[in-house]
């Protein structure tokens, strides 16, 4: 759950992931994904609010077709779609009426459809925002726009901070499975319980509204089945090409369903299907502290026919650490920082980045310190797979 309360200290006026409060004085805004801890202030009085001002909030094309659909936005709404890995230069203005310029490049951040990572350039500073992110050590180098090319080799960017994902900054968290290797693992799970009795049903027990769409895509596609969702995203999945084909929003036509909100123990949508003919596959992580993460998938101790699986879309404290030392940062910002463990996350940045790769080269370097945050229906084609990471392609 991110804490990052929105303003960027090397950005004045621009605000990112963050909606209400003083983020409103900001000039410009970003959102990197349609997650609810991502959207706090986003409502319709925030895009009247826009309107008034004639201020924008940038973001995928994916994210601003989940906003059009959630509040009833018309075309001529005040957001503007950035493209992946091309540059956009924003003139603007802040409150005291000094003028700022600032390039922007975007990143697919592999976390959900329409997820961002935004790189900042304001003169001499180089910031990226990760969001939430989830990107295979093995494909930093294909994030062509956090690299250059010095001759024939291709370097990572000097970057001056890193506001950083920290979901699972935890040693207890040090491997997660790709998601490949968790829907397997579902696909196995749903394949043998289907094959035993005609009956037979699955949910889903899927934590957000969205998030779960590459699993969906994956499970539609070896199953030969589609999946049921609930009918608020059914008209916006419809709207994304690549993932059309495997949902719907008839009950009757698939014993797979995604339907449901967490805290329901029903299938709500079937009551002529019995209890013990329903299997509960529930893909997260959270269940997974302190457990044996290897195993990837376990039936659950108290809750019959239920089948927890190992899925995350955040990265791993391995993978975390990779990126650090990979693009050796300055300073880190830690995006999901809660108060009760601080000291912990920042000793564990402090242990990172005093042992990244070059640092005894960098004697200039200074020791990271804690510091507190500087405030508390368009078709759209994604048959490039940009938005839809598999841990394998970026």
């Amino acid at each position: 759950m991110s804490t990052f309360l929105g303003l960027i200290e090397e950005l004045p006026a621009i605000s990112v992931d963050s909606f209400s409060g003083k983020n409103l004085d900001s000039s410009v805004f970003f959102l990197s994904h349609c997650h609810v801890d991502h959207m706090n202030g986003l409502n319709n009085s925030f895009f009247e609010y826009l309107e008034k001002c004639n201020k924008y909030l940038y973001c995928s094309p994916i994210s601003k077709l989940i906003l059009q659909n959630t509040f009833s936005l018309n075309e001529n709404c005040k957001i503007k779609e950035i493209y992946i890995d091309t540059p956009v230069v924003i003139e603007y203005d802040d409150k005291q009426g000094n003028n700022h310029i600032v390039v922007v490049i975007s990143i697919s951040a592999g976390h959900c459809p329409g997820s961002l990572m935004f790189l900042f350039q304001k003169q001499d500073k180089l910031v990226l925002y990760t969001g939430d992110f989830r990107i295979n050590p093995n494909d930093f180098s294909k994030l062509r726009s956090l690299h250059v090319k010095q001759g024939y080799r291709l370097l990572p960017k000097k970057l001056d901070k890193i506001y950083l994902d920290t979901t699972f900054l935890n040693p207890e968290f040090s491997y997660l499975p790709s998601r490949k290797e968790s829907i397997m693992k579902i696909h196995q799970a749903i394949k043998e319980w289907l094959d035993q009795d005609p009956r037979n049903v699955v949910m889903l027990e899927c934590s957000a509204c969205y998030g779960s769409e590459f699993l969906f895509m994956e499970l539609s596609k070896s199953l030969n089945m589609k999946i049921h969702v609930r009918d608020h995203v059914y008209n916006t999945y419809c709207c994304i090409t690549e993932l059309a084909p495997h949902i719907t929003n008839d009950f009757n036509s698939t014993p797979i369903h995604a339907c449901t909100k967490k805290s329901d123990r029903s299938l709500k949508c079937r009551y002529d299907v019995s209890k013990e003919n329903i299997l509960i596959i529930v893909p997260s992580v959270l269940k997974w502290q302190g457990k044996d993460i290897s195993k990837i998938a376990e039936w659950d101790e108290h809750r019959e026919r239920t089948y927890n699986v190992c899925y995350s879309l955040h990265s791993s404290f391995n993978e975390l650490k990779a990126f650090v030392k990979y693009f050796d940062p300055v300073e880190i910002f830690p995006c999901v920082c809660p108060k009760d463990q601080e000291k912990q996350i920042y000793d564990i940045l402090n242990e990172i980045m005093n042992k990244s790769t070059d640092q005894i080269l960098k004697t200039n370097k200074p020791l990271y310190q804690l510091r507190l945050s500087c405030c508390k229906t368009t078709k759209i084609n994604t048959n490039e797979n940009i938005y839809f990471s598999d841990d394998d392609s970026c």
